[in-house]
């Protein structure tokens, strides 16, 4: 498959910035539905704040419906703070700008486990502006985004994960599927990367020494570390990458000659993001280009490549674990083609 052009353009609006006053604002929400949002569900306040709070109306009133909240005669109020993060996890101010609306998407043709939590940037409160916006991105350009595992998971989420249940997004059977499955498995983080297609787009940082990400499927997931993703390992020679960039990636089936007649799978860079730094060794992350890990003994450097269908008691070994992890994400994203070689 060819590289497709990819884009993630800000949107052109005419609101000013909004500074943060000295009181801690809290919008009200009554819905996460991108077809039912109203002017009032516009949060305008998240200019410049690590951790702002929204207040979630039909969540609240759901509480009433407990006989001991009837019985206290006391008004529930359903808080939910949330962030913003770069790739590591590191929290940040919302850039300038930041107003919208919160919804929930579930990606085309995707597992309903792969469902998560955006931010869509828009020029005014009209839900109509919805369509003319773009979802907001995270430091590395990345889409912000909170997958629906963690707002299960932690209980932090829990207000806005009931406010999906009401909005029917979660249903009784998915959420038994959720307990399920977080039972079964470590969690991800907010800032975890979680496919479920082959082609998804996915932050990396070039100089990292390990990548973790999971691999979501109908009813499970798993969890991939790689150890020195994108170096060889040679006795003797110091450890790490020379890059420093970081970007956004995919992976993809390998076409190249030496891989034919197996399912090995290649990672191709579609776009770099931050200072590329002094490095200019043939091996560079390079856009559009197959990424290449370094050979610190000064080598011919060698392809991110691993072969999904390498069962064996010493995966761990060839710099990846979990082996039924990419047999499920070739599933996903072909439906019964591809099948095992």
């Amino acid at each position: 498959m060819g590289l497709q052009p990819y884009s993630h353009a800000r949107p052109k609006t005419t609101m000013p910035p909004i500074t943060r006053g000295r009181s801690r604002k809290s919008r009200i929400m009554s819905t996460l539905n991108q077809h039912k949002l109203l002017p009032s569900d516009f949060l305008s306040h998240l200019s410049n704040r690590s951790r702002p709070v929204v207040q979630l109306l039909n969540a609240a009133k759901d509480k009433l419906k407990d006989p001991q909240w009837k019985l206290s005669g006391i008004q529930p109020v359903c808080h939910w703070q949330f962030g913003y993060h770069d790739m590591h996890g590191k929290p940040l101010p919302f850039p300038p700008n930041s107003s919208g609306f919160l919804y929930y998407y579930q990606p085309q043709g995707a597992p309903l486990l792969a469902g998560e939590l955006r931010f869509r940037l828009t020029p005014n409160d009209l839900p109509q502006s919805f369509s003319q916006g773009e979802d907001c991105l995270t430091p590395d350009e990345d889409i912000w985004k909170i997958p629906l595992l963690v707002l299960y998971r932690y209980k932090a989420h829990q207000n806005i994960y009931r406010q999906l249940q009401l909005d029917g997004f979660v249903s009784d059977g998915l959420h038994s599927k959720l307990k399920t499955v977080v039972k079964s498995s470590s969690c991800p983080r907010h800032s975890g990367i979680i496919l479920h297609s082959l082609h998804q787009v996915f932050p990396v940082n070039f100089a990292a020494s390990n990548l973790s990400l999971f691999v979501v499927g109908d009813s499970t997931y798993r969890r991939v570390g790689f150890h020195c993703p994108f170096e060889i390992q040679v006795s003797g020679y110091k450890k790490g990458p020379p890059f420093t960039s970081k970007g956004l990636v995919r992976f993809e089936l390998s076409a190249l000659p030496e891989h034919a007649g197996t399912r090995t799978v290649v990672m191709r860079v579609v776009k770099l993001v931050g200072d590329p730094g002094p490095y200019m060794g043939e091996d560079r992350p390079q856009e559009g280009a197959l990424v290449l890990r370094h050979n610190p003994a000064g080598g011919k450097p060698r392809v991110f490549c691993l072969n999904v269908d390498r069962n064996s008691p010493g995966h761990r070994m060839k710099g990846f674990s979990h082996p039924d992890a990419f047999p499920l994400l070739l599933a996903n994203t072909f439906r019964g083609e591809h099948s095992k070689l």
